[in-house]
Parts: C-alpha cells; sequence; structure tokens
C-alpha cells in the first residue's frame, strides 16, 4: 500500500505541500509540474480531469474553494477510497487555518507556512491508513473509530462537569486515538467536525497540556474556536472547545479536580483495548475480525484480537484490516445508502433496501448484516458454513443490541 498527496495552488501552480505513506519514492517537481498540466490542460477545455488509472493503482483530482488542487495517488488497496482521504485532507487545512484564507491564497508563502501546524495531522491520518501502524490504524475513513467500555456513561457526566467547569462545551475522551466518551452535547458537531477534533487529540506529541486555534467546517469554517488538550494518562486524552478564559494555568487546576478521582476508572477503560468491546460480549472462536458501525452517530468499533487466546489462523493481524477494511469499502458499505447521499438529494425510503452480503474465498469468508442503526462486518474462517455465518452475525447484532454495558 501506497498514497502519495499532493496540494497545489490551483491558479499558479506552485505546491504547497506533499506528503506520503508507504514505500513510494518521493515525487519529483516535473512530475507534480505535469500532474497539474494534465488538470489545467482539461479545464481549459470546459472539461474536468476525474482520475486516470495507472498500474495498481488511481491517481485522482480534486479542486477545492476554486483555489487549492488536490492531487491524491493510492496503490495497493486503498483506491476505492481515495476521494474520500481527499476530502479529509481539505477539512483538515480548513480546521487550522480557516476557510477564508484557503480561498483567497494572496499570500502564498504565508499560506504555506500557516499550514505547517497541521502537518502533524495530516501524518497521523496517513499513517492511520497503513494496516501496520499499530496502534494507529484506521479501518474506514467515513466514521469515528471508537472504543466501547462499560465506563462510558459514567465518564460522560465527568465529561459534562469539566466542560461546564472551564466554560466550555463538546468535549470528548480519547484512549490509544479510540473515541471513549464524549459530552452530552458533542452530538451537535458534524460527523466531519468530530473526526477532526479526535485526530487532534490523536495527534499530540505527548504535551501534558496544549491550546489549539481551530476552525470547524461546517460550523464555523471562518470564526476560530479555542480547542484544549489535555493528557490524563499514558494514551489517553481529553478534548475540550472552550473560550478565551480561562487561561492554561487554571484549566490545569481544574483538570486535577475534576480527573482526580477517576484515574481507576480510566485505567479500566484502558483494559478494554485492543478487544474495544466489553468482556461480557463473547465471540465464538470461529470468528476472526469484526467491525461494526453505528450508522447514525458515524462511530465504528474494529477488534481483531476478539479472544483472549486466539491463534493467527494462518492469518495475520494486518491481513485482517486489510480484508475487512475492502469488503467494506467495495461491498458492505450499500448496506448503508444514505452514506451515498448527497447535499441537496432527497433520501429515498429503506424499505426494499438490501440488508445482508458476503463474500467467499479460498482463505476466508466475509459477512455483513445490517439491523436497524447497527452494521457488522465478520470475517470468517474459509470452512465456515454460510448458513453459520449468518447466524453468528445475527447473534451478534442481538448481543450488541441488547447488552447494558454498551453505550455508544
Amino acid at each position: 500500500m501506497s498514497i502519495i498527496v499532493i496540494a497545489i495552488g490551483s491558479e499558479s501552480g506552485v505546491p504547497i505541500f506533499s506528503k506520503k505513506v508507504g514505500n513510494n519514492e518521493n515525487i519529483q517537481f516535473s512530475t507534480i509540474a505535469s500532474l497539474h498540466g494534465i488538470n489545467m490542460f482539461t479545464k481549459c477545455h470546459n472539461l474536468q480531469m476525474i482520475n486516470t488509472l495507472v498500474d495498481n493503482g488511481t491517481i485522482l483530482w480534486k479542486e477545492y474553494c476554486k483555489s487549492v488542487t488536490l492531487i491524491g495517488i493510492a496503490t495497493g488497496g486503498l483506491e476505492c477510497d481515495l476521494e474520500l482521504l481527499l476530502s479529509c485532507i481539505h477539512d483538515v487545512m480548513v480546521f487550522c487555518i480557516g476557510k477564508k484564507e484557503l480561498e483567497n491564497m494572496k499570500n502564498l508563502d504565508q499560506i504555506k507556512r500557516d499550514l505547517r501546524q497541521c502537518y502533524p495531522i495530516l501524518d497521523y491520518l496517513l499513517e492511520s491508513l497503513d494496516p501496520n501502524s499499530v496502534p494507529r490504524s484506521t479501518i474506514v475513513l467515513d466514521f469515528i473509530q471508537s472504543l466501547l467500555c462499560p465506563q462510558a456513561q459514567q465518564l460522560q457526566q465527568v465529561l459534562d462537569n469539566y466542560a461546564q467547569s472551564v466554560t466550555g462545551r463538546w468535549a470528548c475522551l480519547t484512549i490509544h486515538g479510540h473515541l471513549v466518551a464524549t459530552s452530552s452535547d458533542f452530538c451537535e458537531l458534524d460527523p466531519r467536525e468530530a473526526r477532526l477534533l479526535l485526530l487532534l487529540a490523536a495527534a499530540q506529541d505527548g504535551a501534558p497540556l496544549r491550546d489549539t486555534l481551530v476552525y470547524l467546517p461546517q460550523m464555523s469554517p471562518n470564526v476560530a474556536f479555542r480547542a484544549v488538550t489535555c493528557k490524563l494518562l499514558a494514551d489517553v486524552y481529553v478534548l475540550v472547545i472552550c473560550g478565551a478564559t480561562p487561561p492554561l494555568s487554571q484549566i490545569d487546576e481544574i483538570v486535577l479536580q475534576c480527573w482526580e478521582g477517576y484515574a481507576q476508572i480510566i485505567k479500566e477503560a484502558k483494559l478494554v483495548y485492543p478487544r474495544n468491546f466489553p468482556l461480557s460480549v463473547t465471540f465464538d472462536t470461529i470468528l476472526l475480525g469484526l467491525l461494526v458501525i453505528n450508522v447514525s452517530k458515524r462511530r465504528c468499533v474494529f477488534s481483531r484480537h476478539l479472544h483472549a487466546t486466539q491463534k493467527s489462523r494462518g492469518m495475520s493481524g494486518v491481513h485482517r484490516i486489510d480484508i475487512l477494511r475492502t469488503f467494506y469499502i467495495t461491498t458492505a458499505k450499500d448496506l448503508a445508502p444514505e452514506l451515498k447521499i448527497t447535499e441537496g438529494e432527497e433520501k429515498d425510503s429503506m424499505d426494499g433496501a438490501v440488508s445482508e452480503t458476503y463474500w467467499c474465498s479460498e482463505y476466508h469468508k466475509c459477512h455483513a448484516q445490517r439491523a436497524g442503526t447497527l452494521l457488522c462486518c465478520a470475517l470468517y474462517a474459509h470452512t465456515v458454513p454460510t448458513h453459520t455465518m449468518r447466524l453468528l452475525t445475527s447473534q451478534i447484532l442481538q448481543d450488541l443490541s441488547t447488552n447494558k454495558e454498551i453505550y455508544w
């Protein structure tokens, strides 16, 4: 797997930045100029260059704000998600410097300097697409990667109290980059904005307390908010959006007051990782990997460590991530047609929609089934009969829907 993303000023053709993940060599300036030239040539003839296929991959062009063109080059299996990735990268750019600055592009050198602050987030985002990047690995870009633990409701109450104490709103707690709990008003945010805040918390360099100005692409693309990120324990961060006051020194004291008594609860929540599901939810030993999506809340939970003594069964954890990701992107995503609805498009009725689908190969089988807002994608050994897969997946959905320790 290899991905290269290039940002170019649409009018000037000057490269703004270039990022890559994988084993590809750095792209030459002459190649960047050629790729941009192809796009400019089509625009001069009132055409639009969307994408082109290359050996084992795809090149995609996408212009945003009529000022920035993003070029994505993907090889080795992530071609289907490339457009979504470019959209995420554009959101990160707006998140860091604001939409107005990105649209104006009057001082390109200044824009390039300002965008350096988003590099850690971009690097984290791209590295998370690599299945070998543990624990950063992201199974899908559409959703907020989460961790389900019995302590979530209690932690939500603490988050509400903490947000109120700092005169803020929209707070969340993350463990190993996975969303664990949110304040009660966090659902007001667009899922894309919530994911950006999660990326900001996950991409921290270990600083105990950090103050960052951010722009929310949907809610406030031109007026900045103040995001305060605090490290509670190793790989545990709490983030809150608040006003200009209180100062960081006072927030440090408030963090201690609000969270000191809950260290043990957070440690218990950490134990759920990397299984990511409560121990009260049991899985059959023939299940090799699981991706569960809450479509309405745009959250997902993935696990390849479902059993304490599970053997590899000839399939590495990295391979399981790749299989489930490909299965979701190419096939199972059709079970959630509302995700494909664009702005201005009327929502069709869900009546008659496909509710399950499956893959069978020589080495493994995948089965996806939807029940209400939950979509379950399960990976099984190739020896499991199809009717058994259906029974097990249905049972998983039922267990997840009725388990009182699961709180999305």
